[in-house]
């Protein structure tokens, strides 16, 4: 009886653990664990930021290696006066190779990325290491709103992906509907984390599981 009891406490605790993982691994925008600046940094106005890598490199060379980098802002809570948020720029290594944006807010033929960095404005074209995307059409991306993610693929020499506490950096301009800046450029440094591949969220679930039933098996 005590041991029924025992088994069957320790299956519904395990229960909701697992569904806590599914829900931070499949429906929340930003990964569970990752690393946010914000909304009281220096510049964040009221924002969320966070960029993420892929766990492994999407394709190799003998020389270089190409990551995934998301760069996710939640403007929920946005209070810097502007409608849009119509530029972004990242980086996350001291040089690139090439670099592709590949998915945007509104597609990314409404975006145009250009190497380099990010000014007042708007994409300056300068500044080693950094990737910059701007908006053609302001629409997609009116604040406060929910989270955008903007999708790069970066190329950069092997090793060279900034790793570590605050090295990665990010920016973002906000701006009124005839497309002036308003309120402080947004520039900060941030630590890129990593996102696990989803094969393997999928064996840490099913792991768990396993590893339940054998506690079970063993209370009875």
């Amino acid at each position: 009886m005590g041991a029924s009891w025992e088994s069957a406490v320790y299956l519904r605790l395990l229960s909701s653990t697992i569904l806590g993982l599914v829900v931070a691994i499949v429906f929340l925008g930003v990964p569970a664990g990752a690393s946010s600046i914000g909304p009281s940094c220096g510049t964040c106005q009221g924002s969320s930021y966070t960029i993420t890598y892929s766990a492994t490199p999407i394709a190799t060379t003998p020389t270089t290696d190409v990551w995934e980098i998301a760069y996710s802002i939640d403007t929920t809570g946005y209070a810097g006066g502007g409608a849009f948020l119509d530029t972004v720029s990242l980086k996350v290594s001291s040089s690139i190779v090439m670099a592709d944006l590949v998915s945007a807010p509104g597609g990314v033929a409404n975006w145009v990325e250009i190497l380099g960095g990010l000014n007042g404005s708007g994409c300056s074209g300068a500044g080693s290491g950094f990737d910059c995307a701007t908006a053609i059409a302001l629409s997609p991306t009116p604040v406060p709103a929910g989270t955008y993610t903007w999708l790069f693929q970066v190329e950069v020499a092997r090793g060279g992906l900034f790793l570590g506490v605050d090295q990665s950096s990010v920016k973002a301009r906000y701006v009124d509907s005839h497309r002036h800046k308003v309120g402080a450029l947004v520039s900060e440094g941030i630590t890129l984390s990593a996102v696990p591949e989803p094969s393997t969220a999928a064996l840490v679930l099913l792991g768990a599981g396993v590893l339940g039933a054998r506690r079970s098996h063993a209370l009875a």
